[in-house]
């Protein structure tokens, strides 16, 4: 080799050495950093994942005599079988050689034969392992999402988690994703801990029968220790240099589920923002999503591209050499004078020596391989960490709302902070007004209407509102129209004073755009009971289509079993009318109608108003229409800015007073019109108006 050659090698060698410096000094100050800005709830393998660990594993494995455990124990049962048979497998390896070093053509072909018939077990295990570990997996997953769903329909909680707390952004990924990545991700886990461990205890009990019984070799004592330190120092490395995977993927499932989120709003919005044109603000949009998800998936893959190159450096080619002068030292140390020919019968020789150490480089293999799998392991559980903290958050999050503890953040600008800090210390606080079971009577006794997000629309409501009242309820866009159904219906917290209502089920909502459930014709009717809870007969059902105008829908589409999709079949006047029909099947004490009459024509909707009423059922109605006033006894009207009215509804009153607005309004458009035709006639005429004159 050239002196020039040798300058080269040598400035290479400097150069990567000092890059490679540069970049640990940078990573040192940028993780000092990190760890003084972090918050507590920087995700990472920790006390705090292994407590939410012990929260999920009793939802995986609620009993002993569950499916799940069976499962759990015949795959223990399968990795340890495997772990004999690499043994078994190891041996049979070492035969093999020491029968072609001997060149025993029968020993050769009874061992092949006796390799060929333990590989068909050891392949079924090894097949039967990935199965059990999908079996397993699936297993945890419905146990976990059974509880996940029963948590989320519970108390309303579906609602609550949505519109009164801001802490899951998608619980749809959440319930679906996230709960599966987290069961795939802790069975495939525990496979890939199990089994090493298995292997490494039983291939180290192996080795130290065959170093004990060569009692005159050197080093029996010292390679183990070599071989401790060896694998303390290599996880010490790759746990100081593992970047927080954990907390990346978190971040990364976040990012997706928004962009998941963004197509969905896009979906169910199609038909508005066609009309207007608005493809160019949702690509937009959807580009900004995706670049950050973008950005974020980069992050991972440039980290993960130096620690697996560390990772595979110090696990492969380190190691190797590390086994292969730990297995010398005993061979090389044998102070039993070596034969000086290798006969066909001699038991002890070079054959023999072969045979050893074939046997112990494939257990060492399968050693470092399962040590390896044990340390590199710990990005997996940092990933597993990540998808723990979701689930895990999700559940508490659930059982919070399920008892009306939430957490909500309102937007505000630069210029609240004040407002916004105080607005945050009420929300985060829990109601503390009263709810009280009464019979009949809807009574208020000092209820704010307040909003999730804080805004106080009324301070104080005080009123009662007895089964024989037909309440109508006006007042401007924002007022607290709705907001007061929500509050008598429960939807929304009361954070003072008390009110008495009765049970929930006595209240039915009808809403402008009623919802449209999967299945039949008799499904959308009898919705939310299903045909097992039906209560009335197929005449009956025709009696109550009846009552709302549509008994000829059952013709039209064919039936009262027949399935269509049933938001895109029916006009909007047809599917108002028929969230109306729940009201003749359901028969509740109070109906709540939120402009559930928009698209019915007056005379349509006054018959199924009439007949509601002598069904019994009281009414509380929000319209602008002058024609329902009929209808109702009561006036509740919210002036805007928390001022509100109680009082018996005068229709004659109100339709004095309408006209009177009316006519004022006409006459007040005509004055611009009369203006303009006046200056025109004092121009013609070269004169001034009578206004200018002094």
């Amino acid at each position: 080799m050239s002196r020039r050659v040798k300058l080269v090698l040598f400035s290479s060698t400097c150069a990567i050495v000092i890059y490679v410096l540069r970049r640990y000094y940078r990573y040192v100050i940028l993780r000092r950093k990190l760890r003084i800005t972090n918050s507590p709830a920087t995700l990472s393998v920790n006390q705090r994942f292994y407590h939410q660990l012990c929260r999920l594993l009793p939802i995986l494995i609620p009993r002993v005599r569950s499916d799940s455990f069976a499962l759990l124990a015949i795959h223990l049962t399968t990795l340890v079988s495997r772990t004999f048979l690499s043994i078994s497998i190891a041996h049979l390896d070492g035969a093999i050689v020491k029968s072609l070093v001997q060149r025993n053509h029968r020993d050769f072909l009874r061992t092949i034969c006796i390799f060929l018939l333990v590989s068909v077990p050891a392949s079924f295990i090894n097949s039967f392992i990935r199965f059990i570990e999908s079996k397993l997996a699936l297993a945890f997953r419905t146990k976990l999402t059974r509880y996940a769903y029963a948590a989320y329909f519970r108390n309303q909680t579906y609602y609550r988690v949505s519109n009164l707390d801001t802490r899951l952004l998608t619980p749809d990924q959440n319930l679906t994703d996230d709960i599966e990545t987290f069961t795939t991700t802790l069975t495939h886990l525990f496979s890939q801990l199990t089994k090493p461990f298995l292997d490494v205890a039983l291939i180290s009990w192996t080795l130290v029968v065959m170093v004990q019984q060569k009692q005159t070799a050197r080093g029996l004592k010292e390679v183990p220790v070599l071989t401790t330190l060896v694998i303390f120092l290599t996880f010490w490395a790759l746990r100081k240099l593992s970047p927080r995977f954990g907390k990346l993927v978190s971040e990364e499932a976040r990012k997706r589920g928004l962009l998941r989120f963004a197509h969905a709003r896009i979906i169910t919005n199609a038909e508005e923002i066609a009309f207007f044109d608005g493809h160019e603000v949702e690509k937009t949009w959807i580009l900004k999503l995706y670049n950050q998800l973008r950005v974020q998936t980069n992050v991972i893959i440039k980290k993960k591209l130096w620690f697996i190159m560390l990772e595979q450096f110090l696990m492969k080619y380190f190691w190797h050499s590390c086994g292969m002068v730990f297995i010398a030292i005993p061979m090389l140390s044998y102070r039993d004078p070596a034969p000086a020919e290798d006969s066909v019968n001699e038991s002890v020789g070079i054959s023999t020596r072969t045979e050893e150490y074939t046997v112990s480089k494939s257990l060492l293999q399968s050693g470092a391989d399962a040590v390896e799998r044990i340390i590199s392991s710990y990005k997996e559980i940092a990933v597993l960490a990540g998808y723990t903290n979701r689930v895990h958050t999700m559940l508490h999050v659930f059982d919070e709302c399920a008892s009306e503890r939430y957490q909500r953040i309102p937007v505000t600008t630069d210029d609240q902070s004040i407002t916004a800090i105080q607005r945050r210390i009420v929300l985060n606080q829990q109601a503390k007004g009263e709810i009280i079971e009464s019979v009949e009577d809807i009574i208020a006794e000092n209820v704010p209407i307040i909003t999730p997000n804080g805004d106080i629309i009324v301070e104080s409501l005080s009123l009662k509102i007895t089964s024989a009242m037909h309440v109508l309820i006006t007042g401007p866009n924002g007022c607290g129209k709705s907001s007061f159904f929500r509050i008598i219906r429960g939807l929304w917290p009361i954070h003072s004073g008390r009110l008495h209502r009765p049970n929930p089920s006595n209240f039915f909502l009808i809403p402008q755009r009623p919802y449209m459930c999967p299945g039949t014709l008799r499904d959308q009717i009898i919705y939310p009971h299903t045909v097992d809870q039906i209560l009335v007969n197929d005449n009956d059902l025709m009696e109550i289509l009846n009552n709302v105008e549509l008994q000829y829908i059952v013709q039209r589409e064919g039936g009262l079993n027949v399935e269509r999709d049933w938001k895109d079949i029916l006009s909007g006047g047809e599917k108002q009318r028929l969230g109306l029909a729940r009201i003749f099947y359901h028969k509740p004490k109070y109906a709540l109608l939120d402009e559930c009459t928009s698209a019915v024509s007056a005379d349509v909707e006054g018959k199924i108003y009439e007949r509601a009423k002598q069904l019994g059922v009281t009414l509380l109605t929000i319209t602008h229409r002058p024609s329902l006033w009929a209808y109702h006894t009561h006036l509740l009207q919210f002036h805007g800015e928390g001022q509100w009215t109680f009082e018996v509804l005068n229709p004659e009153k109100l339709l004095t007073l309408r006209d009177e607005k009316e006519r004022l309004e006409a006459q007040l458009a005509g004055i611009p019109s009369i203006r303009r035709r006046l200056s025109e006639l004092c121009h013609l005429l070269g004169e001034d108006s009578q206004k200018d004159k002094p």
